[in-house]
């Protein structure tokens, strides 16, 4: 069996440790304490503004002195953590290639045997959807994200595609008793198989029907308003038609006009 990997310190971490950084602070803080009491509270003017730049320079080279102090301090202090860093992080990057390799083996392994089982899956269902339901109802529709998943198995996939069918079938014998535009109704059902938006939809329709037909009625009710309001046409009264024979004498003329008004008139006549 080979050796399990694991770090191990040549020395222990208790003995590595260094102890805490030692140096005159009280004395050091005291000296400078006594020092800054000439400079607080002090007033400068136009003529001592001079004074003033001197002992803000004097004060920042002596702030300056203690940071780079702490920072080489801090630079050779960190030397044994920084190498020890970089010496481990070597080893990680070595580590990370290799699980990179494997774990892009893994997830193509992984999408592989989803794709095979997303094949069958959707071949279960092409078989148990009825005939009807074909040209509506496709496995997209259906789908559960879930159900790629490893854990779960071909038996509990197959009961949840024949229980939505049967969920559709009884969905779709809902509609059918609701009435109305059916055909409008399902089509909209199998947008997403949603019964809410079918219901939805169907009182939209009658909603609708409703609204045309109440319109249409109030159309026919003032057409017969205007209807009996208008006077009724004059009828001519029946009269007997009688017969007279006569000559008549005149020109060419008169008795042009006079065939004329006998035809505007409606007067029948005929050669004698």
């Amino acid at each position: 069996m080979a050796q399990e990997l694991t770090l191990r310190l040549s020395t222990p971490i208790e003995r590595l440790v260094p102890a805490m950084i030692a140096f005159n602070n009280a004395e050091l803080l005291q000296g400078v304490q006594e020092r800054l009491v000439a400079y607080q509270g002090k007033v400068y003017d136009a003529d001592s503004i001079a004074d003033a730049k001197a002992d803000r320079a004097t004060l920042n080279k002596f702030s300056k002195q203690l940071n780079d102090e702490r920072l080489k301090i801090k630079k050779i202090y960190m030397q044994p953590l920084d190498k020890f860093t970089a010496e481990i992080n070597e080893v990680i990057e070595v580590v990370d290639k290799v699980t990179a390799e494997i774990d892009a083996q893994i997830k193509a392994y992984e999408t592989e045997s989803k794709e095979r089982k997303l094949a069958e899956i959707k071949a279960y269902f092409a078989d148990v959807l009825p005939a009807e339901l074909c040209a509506f109802v496709s496995y997209e529709k259906i789908h559960q994200a879930e159900w790629l998943n490893a854990t779960k198995s071909m038996t509990a996939i197959k009961k949840d595609i024949d229980a939505k069918i049967e969920q559709i079938k009884s969905e779709l014998a809902t509609i059918e008793a609701l009435g109305g535009d059916v055909i409008a109704i399902k089509q909209k059902y199998f947008e997403n198989l949603s019964l809410a938006n079918a219901i939805t939809e169907h009182k939209r329709i009658e909603d609708e029907k409703r609204r045309i037909e109440a319109q249409q009625a109030f159309m026919a009710q003032q057409a017969a308003e205007v209807n009996e309001s208008a006077p009724e046409p004059a009828q001519e009264s029946e009269k007997p038609l009688m017969s007279l024979a006569f000559r008549v004498t005149g020109t060419a003329e008169q008795l042009k006009m006079l065939k004329e008004f006998m035809v505007a008139h409606k007067i029948k006549f005929e050669r004698a």
